[in-house]
């Protein structure tokens, strides 16, 4: 029975019914499959692994990802040395964010030039008063 067939009697509505829910289970089924492998493929350890195998291919980067980390634990202890009262949690939080907002600005400045002046023309607008 296709979607736009006529249903004539009390059985055909049931039967489509019952065809329908089926289909709608099995959605739900492959939905809940595909965000359980989007949550597991996001997980820390699995996104650190599939960067340590994309990055042990290449020696080059390997030897940029060593300097990178001892410079990084340089950076830590020097931290620790200086009494900042870093932990490894907020320090690897800090880098993170820090890192993460200079690849944005850096790849996406029209993107964030975009919003900013959709910001400004939003609250430029006059407002309409409403009479009472």
């Amino acid at each position: 029975m296709t979607n736009s067939a006529m249903i004539t009697n009390d059985t055909e509505l049931h039967h489509r019914i019952m065809k329908l829910n089926n289909l709608k289970e099995e959605q739900e089924q492959v939905i809940k499959r595909n965000v359980r492998e989007v949550v597991y493929s996001m997980h820390p350890s699995m996104i650190f692994k599939n960067i340590v195998n994309k990055f042990s291919e290449d020696k080059e980067a390997t030897n940029d990802l060593k300097s990178v980390g001892l410079n990084l634990g340089k950076d830590f202890l020097l931290a620790k040395l200086f009494g900042k009262g870093v932990s490894i949690k907020s320090f690897i939080t800090s880098l993170v964010v820090r890192k993460a907002t200079d690849y944005v600005i850096k790849n996406h400045s029209d993107l964030i030039m975009t919003g900013i002046h959709k910001l400004e023309n939003y609250f430029k607008e006059p407002k309409s008063e409403n009479p009472a």
